[in-house]
């Protein structure tokens, strides 16, 4: 399962790139630190908390486009972000994204809490973190 996760986030930051047209400076809102809390989908509905993987993800945004994503205080990956705002997620729906290289998921910021989920899959999966004060 760890192995599942470490790649899933490696291709976050695969082929990162500069910002294009389309894409926003940094939200303010993500700026900072945030702690993964769990993660649910899958084909089978899974649930994965730091718990039962035994892993703690630690993700860390910052003003300049740079992120970094820590596992067990260890550094696994690094890059640029940006937000893309209004995304045409469907004909009739818009949506934030976040986009680490060129991997996208969608972005939704409620108080201290950043809840990411991937597009275009069925059974993809969706990240909650809190953000570390």
């Amino acid at each position: 399962m760890r192995a599942f996760i470490v790649a899933l986030f490696a291709l976050i930051v695969f082929g990162a790139i500069s910002c294009k047209k389309g894409l926003v400076s940094p939200s303010v809102e993500i700026t900072g630190k945030w702690r993964w809390v769990k993660s649910v989908g899958g084909i089978g509905g899974f649930t994965l908390t730091p718990q039962s993987t035994g892993n703690n993800f630690r993700d860390e945004f910052y003003a300049d486009s740079s992120y970094k994503r820590f596992e067990n205080d260890s550094l696994i990956i690094q890059g640029k972000f940006s937000i893309i705002r209004n995304f045409n997620y469907t004909a009739s729906d818009k949506i934030d994204v976040l986009k680490i290289g060129d991997f996208k998921r969608s972005i939704f910021i409620h108080n201290d809490t950043l809840y990411l989920n991937d597009l275009y899959i069925a059974d993809g999966y969706g990240d909650t973190y809190v953000r570390i004060k």
